[in-house]
């Protein structure tokens, strides 16, 4: 113990604890990654090699050439349903903004449930790399694989690495493909025609008289007179059907015995989707250098830069309000023209009160947006062999300094629109109702900048004793600063640990960890506090009566517990007493003076301390023949200390946030398994994977309000629960809403949905709420199916999610008052239909009774996509051909699978193409060359 205490003093010294909590600033987090060593049974974990057979850890590693046949823009999306563990839910298909959802076993908070993510052992941007830079992707879940990561690892951890160079002759790959991206959804609104008979059918359930006559839905249907009567398809007239995509790179590979070297240049490319005006576009280079030299029989330096610049340039509308105009505007709302000139001058646009924004004048004559992002990302460092000299001793000593800036520039322009009142002689009577001009300055709209720069260094002890004992120490240390120019603070961090790993016989597995790690967002003495984990294999296939076996070839059971400090939730001086606006005093004499006063915003509370993470896993390795593999964890996760605040129980007259403390707890537990199969018959190559996890989180103790109903009661209920009432269908008749349980929520009548009156006093309100579903899936799975024969080779990926809900409050489904129509309006409540409707009555009110939070919105989320579809061909290397070309054909989101019954909708993303950038299905086609 003294040792250890010894070797913690001594790295603590060595980068600086004491100016790190010296300074009230933020604290962040930095790490060296774990990577996959070209021998494929060992892993390069935390700064030292490990047999994987012989870690008692839970690891999951893909390659990054594994990645490369998917076209999706950005890295997490070829990640979707390629490894246990790791859920990923897609965002939007919008270029530069569309990092999927990412946890690692699920969620165990409602706040912060994303891993860390290293890039070459630095928390840095990763979802913009290429595969074709990337080495492997390592996912840690498990505590004795985690723990030593620090603060910001008790989520999991995401390891990548980069490519390096190799010593021998320069090997050159280059790739080239293109094709078509096109959504993989399209919402479907009403013509106008029958917008306006289904709105009288609302005017006339509201007991008011038509408000459209026969002969101007005729004229709506015909198209007589455009003007007055338009009947717009926003989606067919401003939207196309598909975009080009196209992506290329260039690697260049070598090295001599004294150096090595990778060198990486890469391009994406994407339109946009916009019809007519200021069409967007997409493009992002990527660059990277890693360099490698041996300086002398001890000393190896290490120079790794890289850089990138994306450049994004759109109309002046974001892609939110765009696809709002798309899906929110009536079809007859306005004449998009009603006299087109060709210019901003001589057009006259159309509008109305309710919407004035006319889409061809969003998209012409509002000025533009030019977003230049650009970033540098460097790694110098040395690697120390001490290996003759002390057999088994090696050490490192790194420092990065990463920067990026985002600007953004463009033009603010207007334009007029008009409404049209009535036919004349000489045209139309207009009304104007927009009103703008063109300018010629052009403005800068964000210029953000980024800074951090990283510190670290390990010690590394790794030997083998009389053939019997296997030992690898190493003290590793970190220092990170990192600022930003929103920030009026750094955010610094470090901590210090070690992690151990001992065989004996090769059978019987002890490994550790231990770090110490500390943050200055806390009160001094909640500061420093200790993360450790404990684990234990045995690998029965390595015992005598087994160790001849053909075939059951490895088995291993093992096991892991630790307890981890968490800071993410915790921002700077959450724990000091905070005082902000508190509006206006006026005094005097006919309140002729004012004054300006604070209030407290939050109490104080110097006893706030670290959230904790409590981890078990237990699991099971299984290998038959040397081709098929099995893995099996089970997982017990508890989260205790959990911040929260009395703004949720405490009335408004205490503060705004009331103090924060350490009280709330959730319990999770699931299994995960993988399994894979590869095989060799001849000439055919055979790849099979699947993975899965089921997993769902519970609150233990949870601050809520007291004497709640006990459907109200969140303890030992999923912690991404809805709640609301259970609705029983829709009323048949006026009398029957008249007699039924009291509904508080507006007026009733026939049509409306009807709720149940949960503790039967007579009258629905907030009391007869319950749990009714969660959002979050509680079963994951992916498969992956590879087959060659000779040179011709097919690829298939999918991922699935099951075991949740979605809750449809978009227009597209909850539709009142004066709002668009979707197909589903068809389908609601009149007396003809009846029972059989499957929506409720149409209204011109607010409809507020119909839009409560209840289950008769809640719709069966599960879907299974296919992910990745690949067929290629590849030319060998022949003596007339000095390099092997592979042709290939892609497709991305080729098809899904849903529960959900309206396939109008993305499973995955139901706003998808209706207030965000939609998902998008690619196809492709190109060429690698292998030089």
């Amino acid at each position: 113990m003294s040792k250890l205490k010894y070797i913690i003093f001594f790295l603590t010294l060595l980068f600086s604890w004491e100016e790190v909590f010296s300074q009230e600033k933020d604290l962040g987090f930095i790490l060296d990654s774990l990577e996959l060593n070209s021998k494929a049974d060992v892993y390069h974990a935390p700064f030292y090699d490990i047999d994987k057979k012989e870690t008692v850890s839970t690891i999951s590693t893909i390659t990054g050439d594994e990645l490369s046949n998917s076209s999706f823009l950005n890295l997490s999306d070829a990640l979707q349903g390629k490894l246990s563990g790791l859920q990923l839910m897609s965002t939007t298909g919008e270029p530069g903004t569309n990092a999927s959802y990412l946890s690692i076993r699920g969620k165990s908070s409602t706040t912060d449930y994303a891993p860390l993510v290293l890039v070459d052992g630095i928390a840095r941007d990763w979802v913009d790399l290429n595969p074709e830079e990337i080495e492997s992707i390592t996912v840690l879940k498990d505590m004795t694989a985690k723990a030593i990561y620090g603060l910001n690892a008790a989520n999991g951890v995401v390891l990548i690495t980069t490519k390096r160079g190799i010593s021998n002759k320069l090997k050159i790959t280059v790739g080239y493909e293109q094709g078509i991206k096109t959504p993989t959804t399209k919402p479907e609104f009403l013509a106008a025609d029958e917008y306006a008979s289904l709105y009288n059918t609302a005017r006339s359930n509201d007991g008011l008289a038509p408000h459209y006559t026969d002969d101007e839905i005729k004229a709506y249907r015909n198209g007589t007179d455009p003007i007055l009567y338009p009947n717009n398809d926003y989606y067919g007239y401003a939207m196309k059907n598909d975009v080009t995509y196209r992506k290329g790179y260039l690697n260049f590979i070598g090295g001599s015995k004294k150096s090595n070297y990778f060198v990486h240049l890469g391009y994406v490319g994407q339109d946009g989707l916009e019809n007519v005006g200021t069409t967007s576009s997409y493009d992002r280079i990527n660059i990277r250098t890693n360099l490698g030299m041996k300086l002398t029989d001890v000393i190896t330096g290490v120079v790794d830069v890289s850089g990138r610049v994306e450049l994004y340039n759109t109309p002046n509308l974001s892609s939110g309000d765009y696809f709002n105009l798309l899906s929110t505007t009536r079809p007859n709302e306005y004449p998009i023209f009603i006299h087109k000139g060709g210019s901003r001058e001589t057009d006259i646009l159309g509008g109305s009160l309710h919407q004035p924004k006319n889409i061809y004048g969003e998209l012409n004559y509002t000025g533009y947006d030019k977003n230049v992002d650009r970033s540098i990302q460097t790694r110098f460092g040395f690697d120390l062999d001490f290996n003759e000299h002390i057999m088994g001793l090696s050490a490192d000593v790194y420092v990065a300094v990463d920067g990026s800036n985002t600007f953004e520039y463009g033009k603010d322009e207007g334009y007029n629109s008009y409404m049209p009142l009535a036919k004349t002689d000489d045209g139309y009577d207009l009304f104007q109702v927009k009103q703008g001009a063109k300018t010629d300055d052009q403005v800068r709209k964000t210029n953000s900048d980024y800074f951090s720069n990283t510190f670290y260094g390990n010690i590394n002890y790794d030997r083998t004793f009389r053939e019997k004992h296997k030992l690898s120490v190493n003290a590793l240390g970190y220092r990170q600063t990192v600022s930003t120019s929103t920030q009026f603070y750094f955010i610094k961090t470090l901590h210090a640990g070690l992690n151990a790993n001992y065989t004996f016989k090769n059978k019987y597995v002890l490994e550790g960890s231990s770090v110490w790690v500390g943050t200055n967002k806390l009160a001094k003495d909640k500061r420093v506090a200790n993360s450790s984990a404990v684990g234990a294999g045995w690998i029965i296939s390595n015992e005598g009566f087994l160790e001849e076996n053909k075939i059951l070839t490895h088995l291993k059971i093992k096991g892991s517990a630790g307890l981890m400090a968490y800071d993410p939730t915790i921002w700077t001086y959450m724990h000091l007493q905070r005082y902000g606006d508190g509006g206006v005093l006026v005094l005097g004499e006919n309140n002729s003076v004012s004054r300006n006063t604070l209030i407290a915003h939050r109490e104080e509370n110097m006893e706030l301390s670290y959230e904790q993470a409590l981890e078990l896993n237990l699991g099971i390795e299984v290998e038959l023949f040397d081709a098929l593999a099995l893995e099996v964890n089970y997982f017990d996760n508890a989260r205790k200390d959990m911040i929260t605040n009395y703004a949720a129980v405490y009335p408004d007259y205490y503060g705004n946030d009331g103090a924060y403390f350490n009280n709330n707890s959730t319990l999770s537990e699931g299994i995960e398994g993988a399994i894979s199969y590869n095989k060799t018959f001849g000439d055919i190559r055979l790849n099979i994977g699947a993975n899965l996890m089921y997993q769902q989180t519970k609150w233990e103790d949870v601050l809520q309000m007291e004497n709640l109903p006990e459907g109200m009661n969140q303890e030992n209920r999923p912690i991404d629960g809805m709640y609301g009432y259970r609705n029983q269908g829709l009323f048949q008749s006026d009398n029957l809403a008249r007699f039924s349980p009291s509904q508080t929520f507006g007026t009733v009548g026939a049509g409306d949905i009807r709720y149940q009156d949960i503790n039967g006093d007579g009258v629905i309100n907030n009391d007869d709420q319950e749990y009714i579903g969660n959002t979050s899936p509680t079963l994951s799975y992916g498969i992956q199916f590879g087959i060659s024969y000779k040179n011709v080779n097919l690829f298939v990926a999918g991922a699935g999610f099951a075991g949740h809900y979605r809750y449809n409050d978009s227009k597209y489904y909850q539709m009142s008052g004066l709002d668009n129509y979707s197909e589903v309006a068809r389908n609601s409540w009149t007396p003809e239909l009846g029972a059989d409707a499957t929506y409720p009555a149409l209204t011109t009110t607010k409809g507020e009774n119909n839009y409560v939070t209840s289950d008769f919105w809640l719709e069966k989320a599960d879907f299974f996509r296919i992910k990745n579809v690949e067929v290629g061909y590849t030319l060998p290397r022949k003596e007339s051909r000095k390099f092997e070309s592979k042709f290939f054909i892609r497709a991305n989101n080729l098809f899904e699978v849903s529960a959900a019954e309206n396939k109008n909708v993305d499973p995955e993303r139901p706003n998808s193409g209706i207030t965000e950038f939609p998902i998008m299905r690619s196809y492709t086609m190109g060429i690698n060359l292998n030089i």
